[in-house]
């Protein structure tokens, strides 16, 4: 039997665990922004939208790191893996605005929904043919599970690096 409400769910559970995430990023820019938490919270980094903000906090991290007197293996990790991460949130990123600015499409029989499908409004044309390209998807009570599984190894990564702060902020 098709359960919509368990969709809905899943977008739901998609958009917190994103929003939870994103603002991981942000207390970790913060955290390089102000160390010794002297203005909490912050005012740098609120308006900045998710594309700059991932940008911006890749390169604090990555340029406070020395001031962090972290084991220089445990260093040389973070500068490997941050790049990566980073790239798999802007991954992420797109995601959410496929996600978020779709139109759901529900398909009936006898006045029961026995179908969802996702489909992006935003026309998209092959490079070769020049024909149009199609971003739609039936949907079932598994989707979304590809990217909260996503969010959930960047929360990790992240996490990390946000208590790696609080333990050896980059003090000067």
């Amino acid at each position: 039997m098709f359960d919509e409400a368990k969709i809905y769910q899943h977008i739901g559970e998609f958009v917190v665990s994103y929003q939870w995430l994103e603002d991981r990023i942000r207390q970790i820019g913060w955290v390089l922004q102000d160390p010794r938490r002297q203005n909490w919270p912050p005012k740098g980094l609120r308006t900045h939208r998710t594309e700059a903000l991932i940008d911006e906090v890749e390169n604090l991290f990555l340029e406070a790191l020395p001031r962090c007197r972290l084991e220089p293996k445990l260093e040389a990790d973070y500068r490997a893996q941050l790049p990566e991460y980073a790239k798999r949130f802007h991954d992420l990123r797109r995601a959410r605005n496929r996600i978020l600015h779709s139109a759901y499409i529900a398909f009936k029989a006898g006045h029961e929904i026995i179908g969802l499908m996702r489909s992006n409004p935003k026309l998209a044309f092959d490079s070769e043919n020049r024909q149009p390209l199609y971003d739609e998807e039936m949907l079932t009570d598994k989707a979304f599970d590809r990217e909260l599984i996503e969010i959930g190894q960047l929360a990790e990564f992240f996490n990390r690096c946000y208590v790696q702060l609080i333990q050896r902020p980059p003090l000067d």
